[in-house]
């Protein structure tokens, strides 16, 4: 079983309603910080789970359909936070970036994709397909900026299937990205289509990063929902409402497994700053 070191970072947020995140919250409004996950395996080298927003979000929406995108989803971001320069503050080139786990094709969680020329993508190949030429109006309805996708993307591309792999009795089939326990991926629909997330292994604990399958931590502890009106952008809510009970399911039976839900700001306060 190989062990890696974890480190939660953000590359950037945006605002939300509280009230839309936890529908019996107040409404007020709070960050949704889009964090990556900066894994370091030691033969592997470098891998990310998402890569967070980039500055090349505000070029890409610029022109319609895809401004109707900024307008709705309030980005705040620098270039010091984009992650190819929080790699460089590391003493990491961009193109020592060996692989990038892609949860799902929101532009919050690929925008830095661009960035690594040398990374080989991993992503559910029914993810992939829910996005695959799409452009204009239907690419904004998936929250997809086809200009976030590199050029030779099909070419560095590894589709997962999840046809076979490892029964979990409550994540279903786990995927061993390199047949030796140290990142096992699981399909999380509902918010996206094919939404994964990933089981990592470090010496300190498990983690596992959840992507949007919950947005805050009161979703996988309590079952506690966003508000309906996040309906209109998921991909299913009933499929959404299913992965979150086996998240809470898996909660409940794992209580040493640390679950980060990527917008989580709690979770991403406990965790920043820190290698584990």
């Amino acid at each position: 079983m190989t062990k890696v070191s974890l480190e939660i970072r953000q590359a950037g947020f945006c605002t939300a309603s509280q009230h839309h995140a936890l529908k019996d919250a107040e409404r007020k409004t709070i960050r949704f910080y889009a964090t990556f996950g900066l894994i370091h395996h030691p033969e592997k080298g470098c891998i990310l789970f998402d890569t967070g927003y980039s500055m090349r979000f505000f070029e890409e929406t610029k022109s319609f359909p895809y401004s109707l995108y900024a307008k709705t989803t309030a980005v705040v971001m620098n270039k010091e936070e984009e992650v190819v320069s929080q790699l460089a503050l590391l003493g990491i080139e961009a193109d020592q970036v060996k692989y990038i786990i892609i949860s799902h094709f929101h532009a919050d969680h690929l925008g830095g994709l661009n960035d690594l020329p040398k990374a080989t993508f991993i992503c559910s190949r029914k993810a992939y397909e829910s996005v695959k030429g799409k452009t204009g109006w239907s690419a904004v309805k998936r929250a997809f900026l086809p200009g976030h996708l590199p050029a030779d993307f099909e070419q560095r591309v590894r589709l997962i299937d999840f046809t076979s792999g490892e029964q979990d009795p409550v994540l279903g089939i786990l995927v061993d990205v390199f047949n030796d326990q140290a990142i096992q991926l699981c399909l999380l629909e509902g918010h996206a289509r094919g939404q994964m997330g990933a089981l990592i292994n470090t010496a300190d604990r498990n983690f596992f990063l959840i992507a949007d399958a919950a947005w805050l931590k009161e979703h996988y502890e309590t079952e506690a929902l966003p508000h309906g009106i996040v309906r209109l952008f998921f991909d299913s809510w009933n499929e959404y409402k299913a992965s979150l009970k086996r998240l809470r399911r898996f909660y409940q039976a794992n209580p040493e497994v640390e679950m980060v839900a990527c917008h989580c700001r709690e979770t991403f306060e406990k965790l920043k700053g820190k290698r584990f």
